[in-house]
């Protein structure tokens, strides 16, 4: 060995002798620009160390998913190794230059830190390429939109592929009100001559505040299968194994930002709708009697922000008693659009003979294609009271001066009948006489009958009470058998019925709560229910949060670590029982 040689293979030696020779923090990324469509991997190593944990620089410019760890042991001169892997995926948010910071670990006592590098970012092609197998495209229907005006958003998933895995990661309307349009849709369609499959999710966006809004990017993560990169001479076992292969992608679309007008000087009695809306006013008979009740039924309906459909107000029923009956609502969630109506229901009980009119019912609201508030109106009501029948209560007296404030009273009558002192006017009774039973009849039955009536309607309510109350202590019961459900579609692999399934539960179970039909609720619903039944803003927050991802993963199809989702509801459903006080 020359001396030269020898040199080299002692300075080897010592430098793996030395301690902490294998430790240390290294950060590669797959590629150092991309679009904001695109994603991109980060590969942390930590070498040296099982344990130590890297702490990560700032990457607030990205939506960063954690892609799992792997370890790596490696033998060197007698003398083991341990790296571990940490993969992570980067979406970006904006474009732009961004520097990725050094990453840090501590090992032994010993900080390390990985170099820093620039990543740029850049705008992605506003149409999709025509070689593109799959891509998203987001469109709205109004880019300049009064506030409270209804936006139509429509997101499509074009794909000409295999898709698998595929999920909506989490996002925000920020400074809207969102509602969901229905299902989800699948079709075919042609783009560019090219015939593709489409997923299409509407949304129907209001927005709740004047000027510019921003529309975010919306990105599904999903594999894709891909032809496998050739890597020289094929060999005999590519046919037997295939050729694909399987690649993580994450799309996005591209942001949009909307001008939103504020409402003109807002007139009297506008209530807040924004759309094309009428109201109308019927009665159950027009013909009664004094101290009949006869139902009045108030409908407003339209197109628009309904949800903030209220009752219209009514001039004074002065001739009338009333009781208010609870509101019924419906909503339509068609592709087309948010609509629906509310119903106001009040009995009245005429106090009085002749002719009395139900008064005219008017609503005001904003129609934004006229730019304009509008002013509709059902018709009054007219009603034909006759008297009651049987005689009229006698009044024997009369207020002289009500204004006052003071009693004072004025005599009308001594009595029905003059008084007679004399005894010839106590009739004799034969002895063995009784009372005609009609007579008594006409005595005792009306209180009987008053108090047969009292102790029913006490009974319905009883048992209407009852009814609430079992529902509400068996929600909880309810929902954990929905728990079983899920856990066992999630063992099946049926991840989006695992999906559709949590979503149901967790409504259901604040339905029940509060008395109500929950399987229809939006998360902006539940959350209303939610707080009015003392559940704190944080775990409101989080059944919401809940409630989004749930339809995201719905939306893609699959569900993200749905051997997770059973156990993660049932410990949200356990903390929402333990806060709802419902009274």
């Amino acid at each position: 060995m020359s001396i030269t040689r020898a040199w080299f293979v002692g300075l080897a030696g010592l430098l793996l002798a030395l301690p902490g020779w294998a430790q240390g923090i290294r950060v590669t990324i797959d590629r150092t620009e991309a679009t904001v469509q695109d994603q991109l991997v980060l590969t942390v190593t930590v070498e040296g160390s099982r344990n130590a944990q890297p702490e990560l620089p700032d990457l607030s410019d990205f939506q960063v998913f954690s892609r799992g760890q792997s370890t790596q042991f490696s033998m060197i001169n007698g003398r083991s190794t341990t790296s571990i892997i940490y993969n992570y995926i980067l979406v970006p948010r904006r474009t732009g230059t961004f520097t990725i910071g050094p990453a840090t670990v501590l090992i032994d006592g010993r900080s390390y830190q990985s170099r820093p590098f620039r990543v740029r970012i850049v705008e992605a092609s506003a149409q999709p390429r025509e070689s593109e197998n799959l891509f998203l495209r987001a469109t709205v229907s109004n880019r300049t939109p009064y506030a409270g005006e209804q936006v139509i958003y429509t997101w499509r998933f074009y794909r000409r592929v295999r898709v698998g895995d595929a999920r909506l990661l989490p996002f925000e309307f920020d400074g809207f009100v969102v509602e969901d349009l229905g299902e989800v849709r699948e079709y075919n369609t042609t783009w560019n001559g090219r015939e593709f499959l489409v997923s299409e999710i509407r949304k129907a966006l209001f927005p709740q505040e004047e000027g510019t809004l921003i529309i975010p990017s919306l990105q599904l993560q999903c594999q894709v299968a891909v032809e496998r990169r050739s890597r020289g001479r094929r060999s005999l076992f590519d046919d037997f194994f295939g050729r694909q292969q399987v690649e993580n992608r994450v799309l996005g679309t591209s942001p949009i930002e909307l001008t939103v007008r504020p409402l003109p000087a807002v007139p009297q009695g506008f209530t807040g709708l924004v759309g094309d809306f009428d109201v109308r006013s019927e009665i159950s008979k027009r013909e009664l009697k004094v101290g009949e009740s006869a139902t009045l039924k108030i409908t407003v309906s339209g197109t628009g922000n309904v949800s903030m459909i209220s009752e219209p107000r009514l001039a004074a029923l002065d001739q009338f008693k009333t009781y208010d009956d609870k509101p019924s609502s419906s909503i339509n969630r068609s592709g087309a659009g948010l609509s629906g109506s509310r119903s106001y229901s009040k009995a009245l009980v005429p106090l009085e003979p002749g002719e009395l009119t139900v008064p005219a019912v008017r609503l005001t609201y904003f129609d934004p294609k006229a730019g304009s508030y509008r002013t509709v109106t059902a018709r009054p009501i007219s009603l034909r009271v006759a008297p009651a029948e049987g005689k009229e209560e006698l009044r024997l007296t009369e207020s002289v001066a009500p204004s006052t404030g003071k009693v004072a009273v004025r005599i009308l009558a001594d009595d029905i009948l003059p008084i007679y002192k004399r005894l010839d006017a106590v009739a004799a009774v034969p002895f063995g006489h009784r009372p005609e039973p009609l007579w008594l009849a006409g005595i005792f039955a009306p209180p009987l009958l008053y108090l047969g009536l009292v102790f029913a309607q006490r009974r319905r309510r009883q048992l209407e009470q009852n009814v609430e109350q079992r529902r509400r202590k068996a929600a909880l019961g309810r929902a954990m058998k929905g728990v079983r459900r899920v856990a066992e579609a999630g063992r099946q692999g049926r991840n989006r019925e695992a999906a559709q399934l949590a979503s149901r539960c967790l409504r259901e179970y604040v339905g029940d709560k509060v008395g109500l039909e929950g399987s229809a609720f939006t998360p902006a619903e539940a959350d209303e229910q939610l707080r009015r039944c003392g559940v704190d803003a944080e775990l409101v927050k989080t059944t919401h949060q809940r409630l989004v991802d749930l339809d995201a993963a719905q939306y893609g199809g699959s569900v993200a670590e749905t051997d997770r989702l059973a156990v993660e509801l049932k410990e949200l459903l356990k903390r929402l029982e333990r806060q709802i006080r419902v009274k």
